[in-house]
């Protein structure tokens, strides 16, 4: 079950839905998006109609929801990625415990049509024989850069002592971008697609909130009234003084 879901929003952003590009647009115009999308991925992108966000309600997890519109690529309508999270403090460290965090993540199966898999490539290899001088030609497939990779997370093992510093760097990304699509791209997606969030981007990085700014009005007038006090004390000095001559 779900119990609320984050998105775009059909009602408030319906326009943006019919932008052509709109999606691509923001992939292209946010870093850690653009470092992960790869040419060919950009006509599947262009299919890419919305994000939502949604919290399953037994869990403190979340799931991302791309939904596309019919294309040549593949059959779904809907690809998920499913992050799970712990947010019980361990049993044998209870005072390590600084919140919930991401502790895993679960992809999907894409049902690529046929020819359409921008995630594998094929190579052709040319073997020879050693003893009769004999070649042959064998076909490969290897895994190819492309965004759509990131429904195919790789998996925390159960013993997290074993995790080594490269899955472990593989696993962080992966939270990383999970969290930013999250917090930042699915409720600001108009401003990356304006690309309007560069200033925003950068207070962000800086420690900086819209919390960390009020009004100034108050402000103003105490600073005025400040200005008026020591003005009225320079004043009486000025005539202590005259008076002390007289």
């Amino acid at each position: 079950a779900v119990v609320s879901t984050q998105s775009t929003g059909e009602n408030d952003n319906e326009a943006e839905k019919g932008i052509p590009g709109f999606w691509l647009t923001i992939f292209k115009n946010t870093e850690i998006l653009a470092e992960m999308t790869q040419p060919h991925d950009e006509p599947i992108l262009e299919a890419l109609r919305d994000i939502n966000v949604s919290f399953p309600e037994k869990s403190m997890g979340f799931v991302l929801e791309f939904v596309f519109a019919e294309n040549e690529f593949f059959e779904d309508k809907v690809l998920t990625k499913t992050y799970h999270m712990k947010s019980e403090p361990d049993d044998l460290d209870p005072v390590a415990f600084d919140g919930p965090e991401i502790i895993g993540s679960t992809g999907c199966v894409i049902n690529w049509k046929k020819g359409k898999n921008v995630t594998q490539k094929v190579v052709k290899k040319k073997q020879r024989m050693k003893n009769k001088g004999q070649t042959r030609i064998i076909q490969k497939t290897i895994k190819e850069d492309s965004f759509f990779n990131f429904f195919s997370p790789p998996s925390m093992p159960e013993d997290e002592e074993s995790v080594d510093e490269e899955l472990e760097a593989l696993l962080t990304t992966d939270f990383e971008i999970g969290q930013y699509i999250r917090e930042r791209i699915v409720p600001k997606a108009i401003w990356y697609f304006t690309n309007e969030v560069t200033d925003i981007e950068s207070d962000l990085d800086d420690g900086e909130s819209d919390e960390d700014y009020s009004d100034t009005s108050d402000y103003d007038e105490e600073v005025e009234n400040n200005e008026n006090i020591v003005a009225n004390e320079t004043v009486t000095d000025v005539q202590k003084e005259e008076c002390k001559q007289q």
